[in-house]
């Protein structure tokens, strides 16, 4: 019994010794094996989810391509059916987007703090303490990355039925492409329905030649109400349709003391198109007039009546389109009031992207402005205005710690202004503006004009702010006048801020040029 006890007793040792450490072994080694396969299977298995999203995506902006060649205003429903596709291609670029988050080392980070040297210009300060960039969730993402290619996919279902409708409807003939590119809104980005919802209104014959047609265009600021108008009294369509456009302003209509209240209209407005006296005895006298009023100012009934008076008398088949963010215009309509909404979250992120990238579009290439990007338009909060002045300064310096400093600015920018509204008006956005460049100024200024009010009053001699931003030595010592943004679609709008330099002196200064030099890197 002694021998057998000592025999199971060496036995048992040999196996804890031996058979279990390789038996763990074993296990481990499957184990870690089934997880390096699995990993590798999700991580192919997203790539060919991102592939296949990209390419749906790319057929269906093909035919949003196709679709803005073709005159569309008559076919509600298609309209309707391409708004839907739209949602989805804005959508699936959004997310794409994030396919490089996955490999970005978010390691850079930046904090924000004023110089105490030059306080009353809030000059930015870029310091390297440790404060991460937020990083997407790639569980949330892969969740996300589902469900758009399967909406995306469902929304492409038709898209043959599609292209046959979109075939049937007559090609607009291509306009000249504006050859200055002293702005980004020669490009309207996602309001082809409306736009061609718009147009649809204007050439819709009315049914009494004595009648007279008004649109109320609202919403809110900076949500692009105007461009789309521009954009609309640009297209030829519009423009062979009636004789004379003309944009002028809801405060002309304040006293109706006036007698001939469209002279008054034309005189205070700009015509944006007016056809020959030959043109026009052939297509009547119809006229388009665009009226932007603003929050506060309210139409004088008796002015506005005058008007349309004139209008039905001198120029059978007018309309007129009234734009303002006051709800209350749309009693002036004689349709439906439009109500132009922010654009949604992908759709702002493809625009800002757009214009600040520039021609280095894909997010793929610059990965880490890519992030700081998204962050930037997020907060922005949809505003046009803000989108293309500060992207006007992040085009003109693609890196990564500028980009950074501009975000910084942007978010102390709205913490501070919490719960106002109107923080990202146009003379917020120039104070933004004004604390991203190199060097302190102080704002005395700010208004809006048109360039032939500029030429008038010998304004050109203004620097646009990208110029200041490549060269601070471009400020003189006293006052200077700073172009921020400049509308390509007339009546082109100027907006300009005139500002006075702020000197440093003492150790900061120099710190301050420093700093200057190493974004410009």
């Amino acid at each position: 019994m002694k021998l057998v006890h000592t025999v199971l007793s060496t036995t048992m040792k040999v196996i804890k010794e031996l058979v279990a450490p390789a038996a763990v072994g074993e296990l481990m080694s499957r184990l870690i094996s089934f997880l390096i396969s699995r990993y590798t299977k999700q991580t192919c298995r997203k790539e060919d989810m991102f592939l296949q999203l990209e390419l749906v995506a790319l057929k269906i902006h093909a035919l949003v391509d196709e679709a803005e060649r073709r005159h569309l205003a008559q076919n509600q429903r298609l309209l309707l059916w391409l708004s839907k596709l739209m949602e989805g291609m804005y959508r699936a670029y959004y997310v794409l987007d994030h396919r490089h988050d996955g490999s970005l080392l978010v390691s850079s980070s930046w904090s924000f703090s004023l110089s105490p040297s030059s306080r009353p210009a809030k000059r930015l300060c870029i310091s390297n303490a440790p404060q991460p960039v937020c990083a997407a969730d790639h569980n949330g993402l892969e969740e996300e990355l589902s469900a758009t290619l399967r909406r995306l996919e469902q929304c492409a279902e038709g898209m043959k039925e599609f292209i046959l409708l979109l075939a049937c409807c007559p090609t607009i003939p291509r306009r000249p492409a504006v050859s200055s590119f002293q702005s980004d809104d020669r490009y309207m980005f996602g309001r082809l329905v409306e736009r061609e919802q718009i147009i649809s209104f204007l050439l819709q014959p009315e049914t009494d030649s004595s009648s007279l047609g008004v649109l109320p265009l609202v919403g809110g600021p900076e949500v692009g109400k105007g461009t789309i108008v521009k954009h609309v009294c640009s297209d030829e369509r519009v423009r062979r349709h009636f004789v004379m456009i003309l944009y002028s302003y809801g405060s002309l209509l304040g006293d109706n003391s006036t007698q001939d209240v469209l002279l008054t209209l034309r005189t205070g407005g700009h015509v944006l198109h007016e056809t020959s006296p030959v043109v026009s005895g052939r297509n009547g006298s119809r006229h388009l007039l665009v009226i932007k009023n603003t929050y506060e100012v309210v139409i004088d009934e008796a002015a506005w009546a005058s008007l349309c008076a004139s209008l039905r008398s001198t120029a059978p088949g007018s309309k007129v389109i009234v734009v303002s963010e006051n709800d209350s215009v749309a009693d002036l309509g004689t349709t439906a009031a439009m109500r132009v909404k922010p654009l949604p979250r992908e759709e702002f992120w493809y625009f800002f992207r757009t214009l600040s990238l520039g021609g280095a579009s894909d997010p793929g290439e610059y990965p880490e402005l890519a992030v700081l990007g998204r962050q930037i338009a997020a907060a922005l909060d949809g505003s046009f205005f803000g989108a293309k002045v500060l992207s006007s300064l992040l085009r003109t310096n693609l890196n990564a710690q500028f980009w950074g400093a501009v975000l910084g600015v942007v978010r102390r920018f709205v913490a501070e202004l919490r719960g106002d509204e109107d923080h990202f008006s146009k003379l917020g956005v120039a104070k933004i503006a004004l604390e991203i460049l190199p060097v302190p100024l102080r704002l005395k200024s700010a208004g809006q004009t048109t360039r032939v009010a500029a030429e008038a009053e010998a304004e050109l001699q203004g620097i646009t702010v990208q110029e200041l931003l490549r060269s601070a030595r471009a400020v003189p010592r006293e006052e200077v006048r700073i172009v921020l943004w400049e509308s390509a679609c007339p009546p082109n709008y100027r907006y300009t801020v005139v500002c006075e330099k702020v000197e440093t002196h003492g150790p900061h200064a120099n710190i301050e040029r420093k700093r200057h030099a190493r974004q410009q890197q």
